[in-house]
């Protein structure tokens, strides 16, 4: 792509490149009307794409309009046709507790169905005979609480599976050594059998479907079995037979961007055994591992109170032995790893592509799967912004794989407990961190209907995901008005930041079964109290400066950029190194770290053979990273690759591979990880957008495409930093061009020089800023020097009012296909009234007199201003100084409409200034915060923080924000 291209492609976004949105549906209850109208109105706003879900809603037949229902076959057809009709990209939407992730064709004892491994527990002394029937689970028991959503139904058949028999050292330390298989002596269901001297527990093991089930569907719909081929031949099965019709099959065919989206997978188990199971796992196990799993599983039983970064062991090893104990417990969840990419992702997306449609899924994360393995088995993948709390680090562990295999990485965005409490700002941040991730898709979390059924549908409307989730990024928001500019502006970055490749300068080997995905959940202060959202976003976690995976910054704030991925990844034929970068054609990764104390012992004989090729490596010792953020546990690895991760006797093989690789001279083993780019440095390696001082504020992310050099820039300490000025050190020689993404124009950047060698820019940040540098190499180098704005003059008097919005009338809407019923829903209206808020001074909306406190909507503001002359080849910058963090919009002497950055509002407006009298309009949205704290909304809201840690009484706590435009407003010459 040339320059010009590029500007073409800037100028207007194609629709693929828009944001996308998760469309929460009122199950099959809306009206054609209703639908239709919601695609054409998100279409009309610059969205891209609707992925759809039945959520559950009151106060309706669920058998007539839940998921499997006529009415929900119906919509789904009437969703994809509108959209396709569109060019928007349609996704259906599968995940554990949305109904049509499960099947009503099965029930909990069928082997397609989800499976668990329970387990009952007898106690003897030694000397002490057992003889008879071995004890069942009581399968009529009522399960624990949980946390998650769903609930378990019925469940009658139980299979034995093992009984295994472990002294009792002391409390619940078992004796490894002792650790007995029974089972072959069970005999018709019955044990005979004498406990040695000691005490021991007798663990007899049953496997027996999970029982989970979600709402709302026609019919009980039972969750499938991700290990087993039963689960997704069920899935296909039903997908083939009932879901996919004639008709439904035709118009998929017509969408090039029909998706399969796969949620979280919030599987659970019920049983004390707390094991996730199925027909073939223990002799996989024992094909694929080399011994048996069944003496071990006394030290695999464990609780999962929410996801699988919380398991709690019920039984350990003494102290020497437990070692061994983890090697086994890594080959279990190894195992289940293979078994989910085998039987599940790898026939579901050979299927989806047959039939037109493409897989993107959240992978792994939730339950004891390895993080990234899974990668190149999906069409896309995705992460999210609630479950990891918008970090950067976070976003690293699955960019890895996503950059790796070229995949598409995505990012369900914007959810968060705080529903219409929070400004603006707050979502466009967690947009910039995605971006500095190499994270390219946006799908807005979410959109729903503002109709909804009678009886429980109030103003705003119908709330879609609950009301204890934001946020809903559609016409309820007075924002919405300025979606249109918003949405062309992250298209402009998405558009960008998808051509070429990713330049990335370091891999991470990193291995993950049990992936803190909870840190969007960490909100306690320690003593007793909820942090709000906005304030744990905004100056905890990255924003404190603390990573959590990689914990020391040094290589961030050198500007050089690294991602995760499991080292077996490496392996794989589609995986390249030409003897300096690991898959050149991607990102490109100069070196690679090895950090935590397992490696497996295959991977380091590839490290061993690409670094007699020329492969960069540095062992890192001493580090720490994350296990859980809610118990602020962390794992410390005091020496890099010391052992293998699973129990295959490959220790010794090990330790000689790493003593012949710290024998080469590409490699270097470290005890501080402080000491990490200087060891990196020695070993020749040289960021590719690095900064010529290192800076604490700024992360960036490369693109290459061709000649062009696409580098992101985003000040991510957007509440605690200061402005900067960073410089970046760019290979190659050539032009410097910044990228307005709120307009779509690119100009000559100011600040650039180039020592032949490198191209050398400037670029100033305030907090929360982003900006998008492209370096276009085919043309000659022009040093400038940055340009320090003038002040030309300040607008401090202005004629203030704000549209005022409210609940306003319901509007029926009913609907008779002919099948003998009437489906109504109804739609709150909004009422807007004008208020007068003077003239004079800014200052929030709260403080004007005829607003106050209690007031939701859009402000306006008019002022004219006097130009005695313009200078020819100037950018004339109006500078709105603060927002309050609102959305919104500025006109000069009527021009088009321009939007703005909401932690930096500025908007270039030389084409629309005059010499004379200039008038200006700025318009600044807010939150519905203020209006709804008015109307007692927050009053009944339970804070789903709160009920996750049990206590279910609390509430939503919110105050009166500031809303408006605050200034100073300044108009610069640049």
């Amino acid at each position: 792509m040339s320059i010009d291209d590029l500007a073409r492609m800037f100028a207007s976004p194609a629709i693929e490149y828009r944001p996308e949105l998760r469309w929460w549906l009122a199950e099959g209850l809306h009206t054609d009307e209703t639908l239709r109208y919601e695609i054409e109105t998100a279409h009309r706003l610059g969205f891209g794409g609707m992925e759809f879900l039945a959520m559950d809603e009151e106060a309706i037949d669920h058998s007539r309009y839940g998921w499997g229902s006529e009415e929900w076959v119906h919509d789904s057809q009437i969703v994809v046709e509108e959209t396709t009709k569109r060019g928007m990209s349609v996704s259906f939407t599968s995940g554990t507790n949305w109904s049509n992730a499960n099947l009503p064709s099965i029930d909990a004892d069928s082997p397609a169905a989800a499976q668990e491994l329970d387990v009952v527990v007898e106690e003897l002394r030694g000397g002490e005979r057992r003889d008879g029937a071995l004890p069942r689970v009581d399968l009529a028991a009522e399960p624990p609480a949980g946390i998650l959503p769903g609930h378990r139904g019925t469940i009658r058949d139980q299979h034995f599976v093992a009984v295994v028999a472990a002294r009792v050292v002391s409390g619940n330390i078992l004796d490894t050594e002792s650790l007995t298989d029974l089972t072959d002596e069970v005999r018709d269901g019955a044990l005979a059998w004498a406990a040695p001297e000691g005490d021991w527990k007798l663990f007899v093991y049953w496997m027996h479907g999970t029982g989970q089930t979600a709402s709302p569907s026609a019919s009980v719909n039972y969750t499938v079995n991700y290990v087993d081929p039963d689960g997704a031949q069920a899935v296909i099965d039903y997908w083939d037979g009932v879901v996919l019709t004639p008709e439904l099959r035709a118009q998929i065919a017509q969408n090039p961007r029909a998706q399969m989206y796969m949620d979280s997978l919030e599987l659970t188990t019920y049983g004390a055994g707390g094991l996730f199971w199925g027909r073939t796992v223990a002799e996989e196990f024992r094909r694929r591992r080399g011994y048996d799993i069944a003496p071990w599983l006394p030290l695999l039983t464990r609780s999962v109170p929410f996801m699988a970064a919380g398991t709690i062991y019920h039984y350990e090893a003494l102290a020497e032995q437990e070692t061994t104990v983890g090697k086994v417990r890594f080959d279990y969840v190894r195992t289940l790893t293979d078994l989910y990419i085998e039987n599940m992702l790898r026939p579901f997306a050979a299927f989806l592509h047959e039939n037109g449609m493409t897989l993107r899924a959240e992978i792994s994360y939730g339950l004891p799967f390895e993080l990234t393995r899974p990668g190149p088995e999906v069409d896309g993948i995705e992460t999210e912004s609630l479950e990891f709390g918008s970090q950067i680090d976070a976003y690293r562990l699955m960019s890895g794989p996503a950059h790796l295999f070229g995949k598409q990485y995505s990012s369900e965005t914007g959810a968060t407990t705080r529903n219409h409490v929070l400004d603006h700002r707050f979502y466009d941040q967690i947009i910039a961190t995605q971006l500095a991730a190499g994270n390219t898709k946006t799908v807005l979390h979410g959109w729903a209907s503002t109709a909804g059924a009678e009886g429980v549908t109030e103003w705003p409307g119908h709330e879609g995901m609950w009301s204890m989730f934001s946020e809903r990024f559609d016409t309820r928001q007075p924002a919405s008005e300025f979606y249109p500019l918003w949405n062309d502006a992250i298209g402009r970055f998405q558009a960008v930041l998808r051509q070429g490749r990713p330049r990335i300068d370091v891999g991470i080997l990193r291995t993950d079964h049990f992936t803190d995905n909870t840190s969007g959940f960490a909100f306690s202060d320690g003593k007793g109290g909820r942090i709000p959202d906005e304030d744990a976003y905004g100056r905890l976690w990255m924003r404190d400066r603390q990573n959590h995976w990689w914990q020391d910054l040094g290589m961030q704030d050198a500007g050089w950029t690294y991602e995760f991925f499991d080292g077996s990844l490496l392996m794989r034929d589609d995986v390249s190194f030409d003897g300096q970068l690991i898959q050149p054609d991607g990102p490109g990764y100069q070196a690679l770290i090895v950090f935590q104390a397992e490696l497996d012992a295959d991977v380091a004989a590839h490290l061993l053979d690409w670094a007699r090729r020329g492969l960069r490596v540095l062992l890192v010792d001493g580090t720490r990273e994350l296990k859980l953020l809610t118990a602020d546990e962390h794992v410390f690895h005091e020496r890099a690759a010391a052992r293998t991760p699973g129990l295959d006797g490959r220790d010794d093989e090990l330790a000689a591979t790493i003593a012949e690789l710290e024998a080469l001279p590409t490699v270097s083993r470290i005890a501080d990880p402080a000491a990490s780019v200087q060891a990196m440095r020695r070993l020749g390696v040289v960021g590719r957008a690095e900064f010529v001082d290192d800076d604490r504020n700024v992360l960036t992310h490369l693109r290459e495409d061709g000649d062009l050099l696409h580098v992101y820039l985003y000040h991510f300490l957007y509440e605690t930093g200061r402005p900067t000025t960073v410089e970046i050190a760019l290979p190659g020689s050539g032009a410097a061009h910044r990228l307005d993404a709120w307009s779509g124009g690119i100009r000559p950047h100011r600040g650039t020089r180039s020592d032949g060698v490198r191209t050398i820019v400037s670029v100033e940040l305030e907090p929360g800023e982003t900006a998008l540098i492209t370096l276009d190499r085919s043309a000659a180098a022009s040093d400038s020097s940055a340009v320090a704005p003038t002040p030309v003059l300040e607008i401090d008097q202005w004629r203030m009012s704000v549209q005022s919005w409210d609940a306003g009338e319901l509007q029926v809407i009913s609907e008779d296909r002919g099948l003998g019923y009437e489906s109504r829903e109804v739609r709150p209206g909004t009422t807007v009234t004008t208020l007068d808020g003077g003239t004079g001074a800014l200052r929030a909306w709260r403080h004007l007199e005829g607003v106050g406190p209690e007031v939701s909507g859009v402000g306006e503001y008019t002022a004219r201003f006097t130009l005695d002359a313009i200078e020819g080849g100037a950018r004339y910058v109006l500078r709105l100084g603060s927002t309050s963090g609102g959305l919104g919009s500025v006109r000069v002497n009527g021009g088009e409409a321009r939007g703005f950055d909401t932690s930096f509002p500025a908007v270039e407006v030389t084409d629309d200034l005059r010499v004379g009298e200039n008038e200006v309009v700025v318009r600044v949205s807010s939150s519905l915060n203020n209006r709804l704290l008015a109307r007692g909304y927050y009053d009944a809201l339970p804070d789903v923080f709160a009920q996750m840690v049990g206590d279910p009484t609390l509430t939503q706590r919110t105050d009166v924000h500031d809303y408006g435009l605050i200034g100073p407003v300044r108009l610069v010459r640049e």
